[in-house]
């Protein structure tokens, strides 16, 4: 796990992917740490990185970076880094999905002391009032009154893209733990409010364990 100690956080990125049936997920790992190393630690603005898996056999990265500049160098930069070209080849073709955020609160510094990601996207239903500030009103609530209830959740926070579609992410100390919390939220009188105002259609879940 890659992470700097300067801050603030305003930027985030998640690619999830799929390794090719011919690559041992050590391969992979290996791969992922030098990528990290050699290409990720070096950059200016990039505050944070963790490769993780999930239960499904699926890897994600998320970073997290200093502003939209730095994020936008290391995107251009990517191409032609060594230590990515050998990570790419380890992936199936055509499952990368990355997910750029803004991230919608203030966060001083990148997050340590987890164990899992929950990552959860999601559009405002059709016909409803609801905004940016009604989504971030809901999500202190939620952070103050459960989330920060239990030792479990080391952050939290809400961001946005470009096509309106916004995310939930939480990084907590056990997926077990994580896992718990979020089915707590269907019909909690606090977190509750934050799934009537989804699209159900465009619920995207899931929970991701830290690998490097």
């Amino acid at each position: 796990m890659l992470r700097k100690s300067e801050g603030p956080v305003r930027v985030m990125g998640f690619a999830r992917y799929h390794k090719r049936a011919d690559v041992e997920t050590a391969r992979l790992i290996d791969a992922a740490l030098a990528w990290q190393e050699t290409f990720l630690r070096p950059m200016d603005g990039i505050l944070f990185h963790a490769f993780l898996g999930n239960l499904n056999g699926g890897f994600a990265d998320i970073i997290l970076a200093r502003d939209d500049q730095s994020f936008e160098g290391m995107l251009k930069a990517y191409d032609d880094a060594e230590s990515a070209k050998t990570f790419m080849a380890l992936l199936e073709p055509g499952t990368v999905r990355l997910s750029r955020n803004q991230i919608l609160k203030q966060i001083a510094s990148p997050p340590d002391a987890f164990s899992c990601v929950e990552f959860g996207t999601f559009k405002i239903a059709d016909g409803s009032n609801a905004g940016e500030q009604d989504v971030l009103a809901i999500s202190e609530r939620i952070e103050s009154e459960y989330l920060d209830q239990s030792d479990n959740t080391k952050l939290h926070y809400i961001g946005r893209d470009a096509e309106n579609r916004f995310c939930e992410v939480t990084f907590g100390r056990s997926l077990g733990e994580a896992k718990r919390m979020c089915e707590g939220y269907v019909g909690h009188p606090v977190c509750q409010p934050l799934l009537d105002l989804c699209d159900p259609t465009s619920l995207d879940l899931d929970f991701w364990y830290l690998l490097a």
